[in-house]
């Protein structure tokens, strides 16, 4: 971006900026609804704070527990899938249960998945093909 393009779009976010200032939000509103909108200004943009856990820090909490499972010991590829798996189902299901801070999220599903690992072993694709 050149100096002129990013001193230009610096004078239309100011300008931008001083105009959102003198526009309330009732009519910014009542426009949205001269328009043929039906839903009101905060609804329309605006997402959810339970899509936002979901979308962002789930994956994050499953991606960062499944890297530190992989960190501890050397594993398969199906075993890897399978924990990941695992941990999916597991964070999901706390978020459902409403928690929503990613270390404590990444803490349940490896305590989740040690305690399936230490009950039943996590079985290699590559060892059930050996006892053929």
């Amino acid at each position: 971006m050149s100096r002129v393009q990013r001193s230009s779009a610096g004078v239309g976010y100011k300008k931008i900026k001083s105009l959102a200032d003198r526009v309330s939000l009732e009519e910014a509103e009542s426009a949205g609804a001269d328009a043929g909108n039906k839903r009101p200004l905060d609804a329309r943009t605006a997402p959810p704070v339970e899509s936002s856990i979901e979308q962002l820090v789930a994956p994050a909490a499953i991606e960062r527990a499944l890297s530190i499972y992989q960190q501890l010991r050397q594993h398969d590829r199906s075993v890897v899938m399978q924990a990941r798996k695992i941990l999916t189902q597991r964070i999901y299901a706390m978020v459902d249960r409403g928690e929503s801070d990613q270390h404590r999220l990444t803490v349940g599903g490896l305590t989740h998945l040690s305690s399936i690992e230490r009950d039943h072993a996590i079985k290699s694709a590559a060892d059930s093909q050996n006892k053929k």
